[in-house]
């Protein structure tokens, strides 16, 4: 155990090595130290940066510590998020979320900032008119033909969270919905991926929550609701994201050139006047649109959900 005042001279790789023990005798696990280790490194890093110390210690990682694996989602788990996200008027927000994230590969930040003005002709334009181009770009993606139904009638801010008013409200003629905007979606994404677990257990889209020292955690009987035992608290298994990453993916295993996935996620390398003009080109994105279309069909072998018209009725919004 490491005692008294430490200095940024003082963490030395036996120092590092000592502690990285000392923590295994506590019974604590590779990936808790390298976290552990993550917070050493912060603050050394940040003084390095900002000139305070003119050199920074190397801090290894731990050995054997696992890498951080993406969460991807199969068609079949998708198809369980929309139709979880369906299944209840206040998460349809995250159904329409989910079908133009995994349609475009738009940034997430750019979907939930989308005001209908931007979706022009069979384009959508993430980045808005006046808005300067940052860092993270804002790309022109094409509707594809499964999303295009979706985004017909919308007016003004495109994801907008949904509920019922109250029943004395309805009765006394008011409004059966309100709506207002949002600017975050992780907690109805969260409760939609936890419903989803629900109805089907073995997609493994949530599990029950631990404490620090891996406990299951239980949260108490609703009595209101008839229960008479605790049920387990249950997290969600990837986030608004994972969908980004998702379909990421699955353009990369079918083929398609980067730099059509590169130019939909706002990853484009293009420069110069020309790159202004590429959009406009009836080929744009041509191998990008069919392949998220055989993405839908794959989705479409488990749900209907991503169908806004089905047998020639309309699905209500």
């Amino acid at each position: 155990m490491i005692v008294g005042d430490i200095t940024v001279a003082s963490v030395t790789r036996n120092v590092v090595s000592a502690f990285v023990e000392w923590r295994k005798c506590q019974g604590v696990g590779n990936a808790t130290i390298s976290r552990d280790l993550c917070a050493w490194r912060g603050p050394i890093n940040w003084a390095l940066k900002e000139q305070i110390i003119s050199s920074a210690p190397r801090i290894a990682e731990v050995r054997g510590a696992k890498k951080r694996r993406e969460t991807e989602y199969s068609p079949e788990q998708v198809a369980a998020i929309l139709d979880a996200a369906r299944a209840s008027p206040d998460r349809e927000h995250v159904h329409l979320y989910a079908m133009i994230h995994l349609s475009t590969h738009g940034r997430s930040e750019a979907i939930l900032e989308l005001d209908a003005s931007q979706i022009k002709g069979d384009r959508i334009y993430f980045n808005a008119d006046g808005r300067e181009q940052t860092r993270k770009q804002r790309s022109i993606v094409p509707i594809a033909p499964t999303l295009a139904p979706w985004l017909v009638g919308i007016t003004g801010k495109v994801i907008k969270y949904r509920a019922a008013t109250s029943e004395k409200t309805q009765r006394e003629g008011g409004p059966a919905f309100f709506e207002r905007e949002t600017n975050d979606i992780g907690r109805a994404f969260e409760a939609c991926l936890i419903a989803a677990h629900v109805a089907k257990p073995t997609l493994g889209l949530a599990r029950q929550a631990t404490d620090a020292q891996d406990n299951l955690l239980w949260l108490p009987a609703r009595k209101k609701q008839g229960e008479t035992e605790p049920r387990p608290k249950m997290v969600g298994l990837g986030s608004p994201n994972t969908l980004r990453h998702t379909i990421h993916t699955w353009h990369q295993r079918r083929g398609v050139p980067q730099a059509q996935i590169d130019a939909a996620a706002g990853h484009s390398s293009e420069r110069g006047s020309g790159a202004n003009y590429t959009h406009l080109r009836p080929e744009y994105l041509q191998e990008f649109i069919a392949s998220t279309e055989a993405f839908w069909a794959a989705v479409g072998a488990h749900t209907k959900a991503h169908l806004r018209y089905q047998a020639g009725a309309k699905c209500a919004r």
